[in-house]
């Protein structure tokens, strides 16, 4: 069985030569940007890892007992931590906690069922609290026999340094474009992925995630009614009210982007340097009749906003504020 992702490849095949060669560490942190596939490529390393039989020692063979196990969800040597819901409240929990690295190490800490490997999964791991983290620590300072611990995290600076210093880091990216944009190109029959893949900063996975949501289309619905705001033939207090109804937010973000953008184009003249090549042309023309003062002005206040936004306070509130700001400028 091989990976879907075809820019997961060259990693495949560094990792399967140190598998063959019996040099595969104790523990691994899979590091990179989200949507990169980096829980594709641990499910990957865990099946390799327990499979019994591996294809030319390089891949799971997706038959014997140990791969049906693991394709069933319920391989008795393969362990998956990741958020689960509060016994209290019910809702998931925002972090991973000491309790469920404990129960892990128990688990760890026995005989392998299959009297092979036992794997462990981690993701994301930068979402670990300070006692998990410290619980881990122990566990792979003083690591059991035929224990191989997988770590995720598109966030790896969160990790303690004594943490991530006991892992062998791979940083998973998408190199290829031409490959990326071929596999792009093949799903939903999706149009313009070079500017899904630039949006999604080069993350193939958030790319695709992206098209799915027709995020172009989106986006220019977005900037226009930022424009319509400018010349005044839209309200601020009316688009705030649906801007509002999303909970991540994500038009402020947007503009976010957009402002960064608009002072690249005043601080260069070009435009070579614009993230946002969907909107590129509108960003010019607006680039024409902003100030740059008033712009930072907007964009420290965009970052006060989302910085507060966790913290529960009204988000239409928040909106209209950035909102009226912005139609100040007209």
């Amino acid at each position: 069985m091989t990976i879907t992702y075809p820019w997961l490849e060259p990693y495949r095949q560094s990792v399967a030569t140190i598998f063959k060669q019996g040099r595969l560490p104790h523990a691994l942190l899979l590091t990179g940007r989200s949507g990169t596939g980096k829980d594709v490529f641990a499910d990957f390393l865990a099946r390799l890892l327990l499979c019994e039989q591996p294809v030319e020692g390089a891949s799971p063979c997706g038959q014997c007992s140990a791969c049906t196990l693991f394709k069933a969800g319920s391989h008795p040597d393969f362990h998956h931590v990741s958020f689960e819901p509060d016994e209290k409240t019910g809702k998931m929990r925002k972090s991973i906690i000491v309790d469920q690295i404990r129960k892990l190490a128990g688990k760890l800490s026995l005989k392998s069922h299959a009297g092979g490997c036992k794997v462990a999964v981690i993701t994301p791991a930068g979402a670990m609290n300070i006692n998990a983290a410290n619980s881990l620590l122990k566990t792979l300072e003083e690591p059991s026999d035929n224990t191989v611990l997988i770590l995720v995290s598109a966030q790896s600076g969160l990790l303690p340094p004594t943490l991530r210093s006991r892992c062998q880091q791979f940083r998973i990216d998408a190199h290829d474009t031409g490959s990326v944009l071929q596999w792009l190109s093949g799903q939903l029959d999706i149009r313009e992925p070079e500017i899904y893949l630039q949006l999604a900063e080069n993350a193939p996975l958030e790319a695709l995630r992206l098209a799915q949501q027709d995020a172009i289309g989106s986006r220019s619905k977005h900037f226009s009614e930022l424009v319509d705001i400018l010349d005044g033939r839209t309200a601020p207090l009316t688009v705030a009210l649906a801007w509002s109804k999303d909970e991540d937010m994500q038009a402020i973000q947007w503009l976010r982007d957009w402002l960064m953008d608009l002072l690249r184009i005043r601080m260069t003249g070009r435009t070579d340097a614009v993230r946002s090549l969907d909107v590129v042309d509108g960003l010019e023309a607006l680039a024409e009749r902003l100030d740059s003062k008033i712009m930072f002005e907007q964009l420290d206040r965009i970052n006060r906003t989302m910085q507060q936004a966790a913290s529960g306070l009204n988000r239409q509130l928040m909106t209209e504020d950035i909102l009226l700001a912005w139609a100040a400028q007209g």
